[in-house]
């Protein structure tokens, strides 16, 4: 088996070479994906879940313990707001800024039990259609002003109309305030997940007062009351957090952070080695393998992310309206190879089945029943897939691909166009922007590309939804499949968990055997931070909460 990874991994490598000449430029990216816990850049403590450290058992280094950090940020920072943060580099700083009504326990993002956070107290109706929540009495916003049912309201209707998160809040009928510390959500209909979402940062509270006298985007709005308050935003894009000693909860380790955008990775390892920066979470994880080595003045934390990349078909059109074509496909793509040549082997191969991660329900029901479809290499059957539906070396298949600029997606792209030219599929690669490249794959207006899909794993009934319904944000096979549409609807209203397993069980079995999308690696990221500091990511998009950080005894 390792024979035959390495040797068409040789062979990728002289396509890559080739077709990447031609491809351009690209930034570096970690792409995206799903596991359980979050991730500990200690080599001492739990990682949970996915995560893993990556010590490698050297010696212990010395710890600069201090309460002042700086965070490498891979992008400029355009606005913070948690309704409308598009990027993770946002969300990396909404998070300790702003608060959320409930809170996901300390690194473990995947547990479905939310602690109370914003909330003293709430009850739930007996026919689970509103809920009534009471608010701690101590909750300030950083211009001193008190938080009340009225800003929870606020809020919550803004949920409603950002672009970002309504279709996450269609369950909402409308918000009910009783007094200024008591509010009613009045639901349309049962919703499993009220306590998940709402802990989510981009469900965060904001001030109605800030919002509504200095206008949605400015500067001066950015009033919440998180752990940390915003102090500076320099011309030179540097944001500078501090403490906020009004804060309802115990004190953290870091009282002050610095993020610093240094989009160019190489620049930011430099930082990083120099000691200008102690926390980075971003570059391949390829680029990473330095500090993994580097024990004595390093800590990293590897992660399988809630997040997979590999080839979507547009099943709408020819030829991938065929789903001869699509199981073609799935045969024809060796993963292990592919992995080894984009990412050094070092993405996980194994949990790309179908579009779905282990932690989601339904997978592990589908798979242990022997549901899902699953397509091993296999260069024969595909071929003889594509017979069937009249291609072979004498009549080829030629397709465009469209793909974002960015070096992964890129290799990727030049990877599966030299093995799909083995079984006579030949990919013609357009190379555009990611922002292109979103818009022409939501609207339909392609044949076959990369894909890109995350999903929480503590909110299955949402992320399934995004994934498959018809016309939700994920949905970019545009598979348009009745019974997938209707499984979503009724997940979305179904609260008892054992009937949700069986829905998702079944709409897997459904996708996979209608071979929709190539899923082919769930992505690594790394966590680097300097020796001894502790940093626990969200495994979905990687923010880290300052608040949660520690340094290790």
């Amino acid at each position: 088996m390792k024979k035959k990874v390495f040797a068409l991994a040789t062979v990728l490598v002289m396509a890559l070479s080739l077709v990447l000449t031609g491809c351009g430029g690209g930034t570096s990216s970690t792409g995206g994906g799903t596991s359980t816990g979050g991730a500990s850049t200690s080599g001492a403590a739990s990682t949970g879940g996915g995560a893993s450290t990556d010590d490698g058992g050297g010696t212990a280094g010395n710890i600069n313990v201090k309460d002042e950090i700086v965070v490498a940020l891979p992008q400029i920072v355009a606005k913070l707001d948690p309704q409308y943060g598009a990027a993770m580099w946002e969300w990396t700083v909404n998070i300790n800024i702003y608060d959320t009504l409930w809170r996901t326990p300390k690194n473990d993002y995947r547990n479905e039990e939310q602690i109370n956070w914003m909330v003293d107290d709430y009850t739930v109706a007996d026919d689970n259609l509103s809920w009534t929540i009471t608010l701690r009495d101590d909750l300030l916003f950083h211009d001193g002003s008190k938080f009340t049912s009225e800003d929870a309201k606020f809020s919550i209707d803004r949920m409603g109309t950002s672009p970002y998160t309504m279709a996450s809040m269609e369950w909402v009928d409308n918000v009910e305030v009783v007094d200024d510390l008591t509010f009613i959500i009045h639901m349309k209909y049962t919703f499993p997940l009220v306590k998940q979402l709402l802990a989510d940062y981009q469900y965060a509270m904001c001030s109605k007062n800030a919002i509504e006298t200095y206008g949605e985007g400015s500067r001066e709005a950015i009033v919440g009351t998180g752990p940390y308050k915003l102090v500076e935003w320099t011309a030179d894009n540097n944001i500078t957090l501090e403490y906020f000693e009004d804060h309802f909860a115990p004190e953290p380790a870091i009282k002050k952070v610095t993020y610093r955008a240094i989009p160019d990775y190489s620049s930011a390892a430099i930082a990083m080695r120099s000691g200008e920066v102690d926390l980075m979470n971003y570059g391949l994880a390829t680029d990473i393998l330095g500090f993994i080595e580097d024990t004595e003045n390093f800590d990293t934390a590897r992660i399988e992310r809630d997040h997979t990349q590999g080839m979507t078909f547009n099943n709408q059109v020819a030829p991938f309206n065929d789903v001869r074509i699509r199981q073609a496909v799935n045969h024809a793509i060796d993963k292990e190879a592919v992995n080894l040549i984009t990412d050094e082997g070092l993405s996980n191969t194994e949990n790309t089945k179908v579009k779905t991660f282990p932690t989601m329900e339904g997978y592990s029901k589908a798979l242990n029943e022997g549901r899902l479809t699953v397509y091993e290499y296999d260069v024969d059957k595909a071929k003889a897939l594509l017979a069937e539906a009249g291609y072979d070396e004498n009549n080829p298949m030629n397709v465009p691909y469209i793909t974002p600029s960015s070096a992964f997606a890129q290799s990727l792209a030049a990877a599966l166009q030299a093995q799909l030219s083995v079984v006579n599929i030949n990919l013609d690669i357009e190379v555009m922007e990611p922002s292109a490249w979103i818009n022409r794959v939501a609207e339909g207006d392609f044949v076959c590309g990369f894909n890109d899909t995350g999903a929480w794993g503590n909110r299955s009934a949402l992320s399934y939804h995004w994934m498959y319904h018809t016309g939700a944000m994920y949905a970019r096979e545009h598979a348009n499949i009745a019974r997938v549409d209707e499984i979503t609807e009724t997940g979305l209203r179904t609260l008892d968990a054992a009937e949700r397993e069986e829905l998702y069980a079944e709409l897997l079995e459904i996708v996979s055997a209608e071979a929709i999308c190539v899923p082919v690696m769930q992505r690594v990221a790394y966590i680097v931070t300097v020796k001894g500091l502790n940093a626990y990511a969200e495994p979905m998009m990687l923010p880290i909460a300052i608040y949660d950080c520690d340094w290790d005894a």
